[in-house]
């Protein structure tokens, strides 16, 4: 993979969420666009430029979805450092929540969880049969809510570190039965060289070759705001 443009067009690119679509491409942004009338559709033409993704349901709850896990990255940081435990960190544990969605459209993040350390206070391994994990839980979304995504970290560095292990890509089809439908996703933290935090989305069209073949998904904006007047609870 390249971290450089490549010579040729690519063509047009649709923008799905918030999400980079190349990754040397910033992250997109709600157009400033005023429109005369805000409950009539518009086309995008020269005169009116590209579509609000918050004006359709359907771009709308990926553009939400991806804020509610930039959200909820920011909830696991924070979980962490209020243990005041040197062992409480990403790069130590796995943190994990899910996503929940309300029949009006607002969003919400169950209570973090988080998994057993790698290493303890002394800096010693802890021993592990398997890889680290975090024990979160399709019934964490309270009632009247139903699940829409996952979200957990990895401890492992770089853009590898958010590909997500076969037990992870269950939760997709999991999601999914339970809604009925294919919208479920899984969100996967790591942390970056710099030591910011990468989030990756995985779902039904991607998560597969994620991790069967690591092959990344989409870069999720880890600063993504939701669309205007829908809440993240």
């Amino acid at each position: 993979m390249t971290d450089q443009p490549p010579t040729d067009d690519p063509g047009d690119v649709v923008v799905v969420g918030q999400r980079r679509s190349e990754p040397w491409q910033p992250f997109p942004e709600r157009p400033t666009l005023v429109r005369p009338d805000p409950d009539v559709a518009v086309l995008p033409d020269e005169e009116t430029g590209p579509l609000d993704p918050c004006f359709n349901p359907e771009t709308a709850l990926d553009w939400n979805a991806d804020a509610a896990a930039a959200e909820a990255l920011r909830r696991m940081i924070a979980a962490a450092l209020a243990q005041n435990d040197p062992t409480h960190n990403l790069a130590n544990r796995e943190y994990g929540a899910m996503i929940c969605q309300a029949p009006n459209g607002d969003l919400s993040i169950s209570s973090i969880r988080w998994g057993d350390p790698i290493f303890d206070a002394e800096g010693n391994w802890v021993g592990y049969e398997s890889q680290p994990s975090v024990d979160v839980r399709l019934s964490d979304c309270g009632g009247g809510t139903r699940p829409l995504a996952m979200i957990h970290s990895h401890p492992s560095t770089g853009p590898n570190g958010a590909i997500p292990s076969r037990p992870d890509a269950s939760w997709v089809a999991g999601i999914n039965n339970l809604r009925g439908d294919n919208l479920g996703r899984i969100y996967v933290v790591s942390i970056g060289a710099d030591g910011s935090f990468r989030i990756e989305i995985y779902d039904s069209s991607n998560v597969e070759a994620g991790s069967e073949s690591g092959v990344p998904g989409p870069e999720v904006n880890p600063d993504g705001q939701p669309c205007p007047g829908v809440s993240i609870g």
